[in-house]
């Protein structure tokens, strides 16, 4: 009995973990920003209308650790090959949650567009 329900538990395991990744993982280039006011984490895939925003803490941490906290008021971006693990079935027009297990080339830059910086 005991044998049995380790098994299973064991399988639980393994099917909850396939569960939650949705779609196969993939590298994308992307742009990462951290909207402050809300702490939303939000990647662009350039070159599409489609955005990714990060659902674990994990995820944020590997890529907040490329962008610098200054607090004066400029909005910095992540421009990086980001290997993105969507936990949500695409849905067009919406961002899409995921997990992000991997940040390849990073460069930072201002946004000029969203820190204010062009007043």
């Amino acid at each position: 009995m005991k044998r049995s329900c380790g098994i299973l538990g064991v399988g639980l395991l393994v099917v909850s973990a396939q569960l939650l990744v949705a779609e196969p993982c993939r590298v994308i280039h992307g742009r990462a920003i951290l909207y402050s006011g809300d702490g939303f984490l939000e990647i662009w895939h350039i070159g599409t209308h489609h955005t990714f925003f990060v659902v674990d803490d994990k995820s944020s941490d590997l890529i907040l650790n490329y962008i610098p906290y200054e607090d004066d008021g400029h909005l910095k971006a992540l421009f990086a090959d980001f290997t993105v693990c969507p936990t949500a079935k695409y849905r067009k027009g919406a961002s899409q949650e995921t997990i992000v297990r991997k940040v390849q080339n990073p460069h930072v830059v201002l946004d000029p567009f969203r820190s204010g910086a062009l007043k």
